[in-house]
């Protein structure tokens, strides 16, 4: 295995060892490939320092504490599957609360646990919009924007998902749904579903994820689950992400804006889990990990290269 000692590329790869070695299933042979990293290359060393220096202070877990997790510990998958609490910047929702009315939302910074009128489980993301009604002897779920973790309870009657211009079926199953205007992603975590796409049906199999928008080609992938469901924990997982993505997802969770204000910036790349709802830890974080300057006036974080 090669080894770079860029400052930058250094940095990076500290963020993605701290990911790995954070993960509550981490595999045993990871600590053993993180030190032959480490041996590699003095930069090795320094880079990791700083960039757990910022887990310890943003994330929350040490990612230097390398021991195997006690018996009683419940994996990051197993909680999430369980429907554990959730506390996020915009409020605190505990289990999961009955839900009969049809329509509800989240505002910017809150997570939301519901389970519908059939028994379905579903949680919301950070401003977020759904509609369930029973209709026909038909299950429908109108996702308006946002998204959403939805757990389909099994039932005779179809359950179809109403995304705008784009719909799927499923009578059971576990989807990842995500509606931004026009530009949809389904992702069938459990399970599968049959998306109607532009003239066509296409059958969804578990771990694919679909990507639609209109004007442009659908493109079907199979993505890392546990950074795709990180969400729900209230972090965000990043690898080798572009600093304009990073910042757009970021910003989807607080009023306190970042603005990556050049090209040069937005291009840079970094990997590793972040908590939402706290920009200007956020921004902080980049300050050690990448070549940036931060500067904020109270409401906007403004992120600028240092190399201009």
């Amino acid at each position: 295995m090669i080894f770079r000692s860029e400052p930058e590329h250094a940095n990076r790869q500290a963020g993605e060892w701290l990911a790995r070695l954070h993960a509550d299933d981490r595999a045993s042979e990871d600590e053993t490939a993180f030190r032959a990293w480490l041996d590699a290359d003095p930069s090795h060393q320094n880079a990791f320092e700083r960039a757990a220096m910022v887990w310890d202070a943003v994330p929350g877990l040490s990612a230097t504490d390398f021991a195997p997790p006690p018996p009683a510990r419940v994996s990051r998958r197993a909680m999430l599957a369980g429907g554990g609490a959730v506390m996020l910047a915009g409020g605190l929702t505990l289990g999961w609360r009955q839900a009969y009315a049809g329509v509800y939302r989240t505002d910017v910074g809150e997570q939301r646990r519901l389970v519908l009128e059939d028994g379905s489980r579903v949680m919301l993301d950070t401003d977020t919009r759904i509609r369930f009604f029973v209709r026909n002897a038909v299950r429908t779920l109108a996702l308006g924007a946002g998204r959403i973790d939805l757990d389909i309870a099994a039932d005779p009657r179809p359950f179809v998902i109403d995304m705008g211009a784009r719909r799927a079926t499923a009578r059971a199953g576990r989807l990842d749904l995500r509606r931004e205007g026009d530009a949809v992603a389904i992702t069938a975590i459990q399970g599968s579903a049959r998306v109607e796409t532009a003239g066509a049906s296409v059958a969804l199999a578990p771990g694919n994820r679909i990507a639609m928008a209109v004007g442009q080609p659908d493109r079907i992938d199979q993505p890392e689950l546990d950074d795709l469901i990180a969400w729900q924990s209230g972090r965000l997982a990043f690898r080798d992400e572009t600093l304009a993505h990073a910042a757009a997802e970021m910003n989807r969770y607080s009023t306190h804006a970042l603005v990556v204000a050049d090209p040069r910036a937005a291009a840079l790349r970094l990997s590793g889990v972040y908590r939402v709802g706290d920009s200007e830890a956020f921004a902080r974080s980049l300050a050690l990990l990448l070549p940036v300057r931060v500067a904020s006036d109270g409401q906007t974080i403004r992120i600028s290269s240092t190399d201009r």
